[in-house]
């Protein structure tokens, strides 16, 4: 593996230069549908508890959470392989094995999807009493919704990850990333009005994952058909094929379990130690931080075949340009967010989901700080990912994990919400720096730059110190959040401007 350098050859910066423009514009496209189906992902949070009490609420927050972990499990990492071995196949010149590769992911991850719908359908009485529903018969028929809507889940995504294995970001942009939140939100608020109970606020919530399946598979199709000529293959998988794609696979499967569960196990268990109340009032703090992953999800998802087609060709010099440069993007984009978050944490929460969701504030300030540590980290687990290094991603996510679980078992019963808050940040610091020593040692890629130094510097005085002087003026809170507000639309009006401080220099030559 090749030495990180500043000297890069003419040919690493033109394939560097190549691949960036590429990510910035699906990146471009993929933020713009993640901004809006963040947004409504977001605004379904409000909607929920203004709409429903929050038992109900915490209820529906820690069965999707349920939920979201048994997809994890389904897939065991097949959605994953199947972008990285599809981008890696034509990367090499082997697309005609993608057809294989294809059959090896889906057939065990659609078997496995079936035993966890089954054993979540037969046993949703037990679990609607694990999550204090007041009335288990409504939080059995909530789970047997989500048990029924898990195979259409997870079919609909490996058929969105096949579209991502040949660079088609489009249908993951438009459809995952922008209408099913969307169309979740708008059922949601419809439910709302009418009244429904909690059964039916699920059945909204599940619903358009159908929807999408059907636009998901007309997308494959489309694809498919302008890349037959890294389709068309022998179909039947061999035993070599099988055994490089679960030997990537299976960890991969295991460490994005680990991942969902770092990110919705708390809610279960703050459900199960402090019922679904305390849960609403924890979900609507984390829910923030969904609002400052857009942009770095946004990059990374359209940045994995780029990546793992410069890994396979072994342009190393490349890698480490473009790393960089996402990086930097990331922090300029994200980093006043979770300051805004962080500085006008109970104001935030008490004003969008109303009287007595402010005690989660602090809940808000905690995460925001680790995940502005997080970013300026970078991308280091796509890039151990895009590697082959699913092992060593699936270490990180277990001791996350179980850094995690350990404290909020610890925690959560003396310290509350706020104990869950510490677990989770625990556990993405940790996680994020022991994944910045692994590319470090085994990839030989640096991550931190002057470029990047001059950001995190700037957006800390900007939008960190200023927003906290800002706190100090008479007026509170109106005049602080509308200063960091302010201070946001000239930023943003900064970056439309200059809009060339973004790229690399080498872009800019």
């Amino acid at each position: 593996m090749p030495k990180d350098s500043d000297t890069h050859s003419g040919l690493g910066v033109e394939a560097s230069n190549q691949a960036l423009n590429k990510i910035a514009k699906s990146g471009a496209a993929n933020l713009g549908a993640a901004v809006l189906g963040s947004g409504a992902n977001f605004l379904l949070i409000v909607l929920v508890t203004r709409f429903w009490p929050a038992a109900d609420a915490g209820l529906l927050f820690a069965a999707t959470s349920f939920f979201l972990i048994a997809i994890a499990l389904a897939h065991f990492g097949a959605d994953q392989g199947l972008v990285r071995f599809i981008a890696w196949n034509v990367g090499r010149g082997a697309g005609h094995t993608n057809k294989a590769t294809v059959i090896s992911g889906m057939l065990p991850a659609l078997g496995i999807t079936v035993l966890v719908a089954s054993l979540g359908y037969v046993f949703a009485p037990q679990m609607a009493l694990l999550f204090g529903a007041g009335s288990v018969a409504q939080g059995t028929q909530v789970v047997r919704v989500l048990a029924l809507t898990l195979p259409i889940a997870v079919l609909y995504e490996q058929f969105l990850a096949i579209c991502r294995g040949y660079a088609a970001m489009r249908p993951t942009i438009i459809v995952e990333r922008a209408l099913r939140p969307t169309v979740q939100m708008i059922l949601i608020l419809i439910a709302g009005l009418s009244q429904a109970d909690v059964v039916l606020l699920t059945v909204a919530w599940a619903v358009p994952y159908l929807l999408c399946l059907c636009l998901a598979v007309i997308a494959l199709r489309r694809t498919l058909k302008g890349n037959a000529e890294q389709w068309e293959g022998p179909g039947a998988p061999n035993a070599n094929l099988r055994g490089e794609f679960w030997r990537f696979t299976a960890p991969r499967g295991l460490a994005r379990m680990a991942q969902v569960m770092i990110q919705r196990a708390d809610i279960v268990v703050v459900t199960i130690l402090l019922g679904p109340a305390a849960a609403a009032i924890y979900t609507a703090a984390t829910r923030f931080l969904v609002l400052g992953q857009v942009a770095t999800s946004a990059l990374q998802q359209v940045s994995e075949p780029q990546l793992a087609g410069l890994l396979a060709k072994q342009k190393f010099a490349s890698v480490t340009l473009i790393v960089r440069q996402m990086t930097v993007w990331s922090v300029v984009l994200v980093w006043p967010i979770y300051f805004i978050f962080a500085v006008h944490a109970h104001t935030l929460m008490s004003w969008i989901f109303g009287p007595g969701y402010e005690s989660g504030g602090a809940v808000l300030q905690l995460l925001s700080v680790a995940m502005l540590v997080a970013t300026a980290i970078g991308p280091m687990d796509v890039l151990l990912l895009m590697a082959g290094k699913s092992i060593l991603s699936l270490m990180n996510a277990t001791v996350a994990l179980a850094i995690d679980l350990m404290l909020c078992l610890i925690l959560i019963p003396t310290m509350g919400i706020f104990g869950a808050g510490i677990a989770w940040a625990a556990a993405i610091i940790v996680k994020n720096l022991m994944c910045l020593w692994q590319v470090k040692k085994y990839l030989v890629i640096h991550v931190f730059s002057r470029n990047l130094a001059m950001w995190l510097t700037s957006l800390t005085v900007l939008f960190g110190v200023m927003g906290v002087l800002s706190g100090l003026l008479p007026g509170q809170p109106w005049v602080g959040v509308s200063f960091s507000f302010l201070t946001g639309v000239f930023y943003l009006g900064f970056l439309w401007v200059k809009k060339a401080v973004l790229l690399p220099r080498s872009a800019i030559k």
